[in-house]
This record gives structure tokens, C-alpha cells and sequence, in this order.
């Protein structure tokens, strides 16, 4: 089982234009299915990059 605390936003203020994916990615998902979405990127708080998955449910 997960919690909130052992995840952090993951930081893309080096990235910009993974925000600008992220932020393009999410019009697409509003115009297919017609409701507003937000993406939001969680990392593991203890891990190194590349260490696993940080999908909530998929380790449990």
C-alpha cells in the first residue's frame, strides 16, 4: 500500500518543454473525451530516477 509521503511532484523547472508536452497532452485528453483534465507528476520521494514505477497501485 502507498501513501501521499512517499511521493513529491517531480520538479520539471529545468524541463519546460515537458511542461509544454504535459500541457498539450491534456488538451487532447479535454477535446477526446470533453471534460477538463489535469495532469499532475509524482516521483518517489526516497528513490533514484529510473528505480521503479510511481504509479499508485500498481506495486501493491
Amino acid at each position: 500500500m502507498t501513501t501521499r509521503d512517499e511521493y513529491t511532484y517531480t520538479d520539471f523547472h529545468d524541463n519546460p518543454s515537458l511542461i509544454s508536452e504535459i500541457v498539450r497532452l491534456e488538451e487532447r485528453l479535454q477535446r477526446e473525451t470533453g471534460q477538463d483534465v489535469t495532469l499532475i507528476a509524482y516521483s518517489p520521494a526516497d528513490a533514484s530516477p529510473g528505480t521503479g514505477t510511481c504509479r499508485a497501485g500498481l506495486n501493491d
